[in-house]
């Protein structure tokens, strides 16, 4: 059997579909398996990264404000569209995984076409624009919260995690640690809060700070501060970390999740239909975070957080990420697409 996985945009579409692909090589050694992607998006370099072969197509987000890219995104996924048919002709999987983003669509459209099975992921609680265009199409789709079926019909599986993730061991570690990270780009308010508190940071914490590269200076760090402009070994990362203080993308929480990481989340309040704040609210209902609202996170806050790290709260926290977390993600929906085929 042959299978495609469209995954693009952002890192939290593109992990799952690499943790998906992990779990097929690892259950069916020898199966052939390919991704598509953008050639405007991360999956360019991080599927490759991750060891897989992708093939690229034009296509663009639609966004929400008025722009050139916004005027030309229909006309870039259209010409993705015909690629797509080209493409999938050609390779002719039986098969294709799709985990949402603005990529997906062209290549639905063109699997649906060509009838070839669809699947769909949905990382967020609230199905983004794409996914419920896409969930029409498909054959079967995978939620990852509960809360999701209130607004798309499908099997709650939980996000898929990369086994490195599921596999970590946590290393001991004099200082507490905390993780302070944005996205893959960094976020502008957290990192103006991080910065202006260095000198403030107590003694007995050390802070790992994602930045993101356009805010990164290595003259940046200290003994308790160290800046990162980006993580490329996440698990090995998690591993040695007390608490990550994020924005709340439904693939991070995933991670922090299945690595039972107690979380403060400050959801980007920009984000698509407020899509971050749903994600923040059910992991808090469940105990395993504390929500900020982004234009509360001052220094102060930062620092008061580091300075009542509160150990015993914590360790409760822990305890709930352990509940909430679906660490089979992955597995389940490749047996549940084998059972299928």
């Amino acid at each position: 059997m042959k299978i495609a996985i469209v995954a693009g945009g952002t890192g939290g579409h593109i992990y799952p579909g690499i943790a998906i692909a992990e779990e097929i090589k690892r259950c069916h050694k020898n199966e052939s398996l390919f991704f598509v992607g953008s050639v405007e998006g991360l999956e360019k370099v991080l599927v490759p990264r991750g060891g897989f072969p992708i093939k690229l197509i034009k296509a663009r987000a639609m966004l929400r404000k008025l722009s050139y890219k916004a005027i030309s995104a229909p006309f870039v996924s259209l010409i993705g569209f015909f690629q797509s048919i080209v493409l999938l002709r050609r390779e002719q999987p039986d098969i294709l995984v799709a985990t949402g983003g603005y990529v997906s669509l062209p290549v639905c459209l063109a699997a649906k076409l060509l009838k070839v099975q669809i699947f769909i992921l949905e990382q967020n609680v609230l199905p983004g624009f794409v996914t419920r265009l896409c969930a029409r199409l498909a054959d079967k789709v995978f939620l990852s919260f509960e809360e999701s079926q209130k607004y798309l019909r499908g099997e709650v599986v939980g996000n898929p995690v990369r086994r490195s993730i599921i596999e970590l061991k946590k290393q001991p570690h004099e200082k507490k640690v905390v993780l302070v990270i944005g996205g893959s780009q960094g976020a502008r308010t957290i990192n103006r809060a991080v910065l202006a508190s260095l000198d403030k940071i107590p003694p007995g914490i050390k802070v790992i700070h994602a930045i993101g590269q356009r805010d990164y200076q290595e003259n940046l760090a200290r003994d308790n501060y160290l800046p990162i402009a980006y993580v490329d070994n996440i698990a090995e990362l998690l591993s040695g970390v007390d608490l990550v203080i994020s924005r709340s993308g439904a693939t991070a929480i995933a991670e922090f999740l299945v690595a039972h990481l107690p979380m403060i989340l400050i959801p980007f309040p920009y984000a698509a239909d407020n899509h971050q704040l749903l994600n923040a609210q059910v992991v808090e209902k469940a105990g395993a975070a504390k929500i900020i609202a982004n234009h509360d996170f001052t220094t102060e806050v930062f620092i008061k957080l580091l300075t009542d790290f509160n150990g015993e709260q914590y360790a409760k926290m822990g305890l709930a990420c352990q509940r909430l977390a679906k660490p089979l993600a992955a597995e389940r929906i490749v047996n549940e697409i084998y059972g299928q085929v």
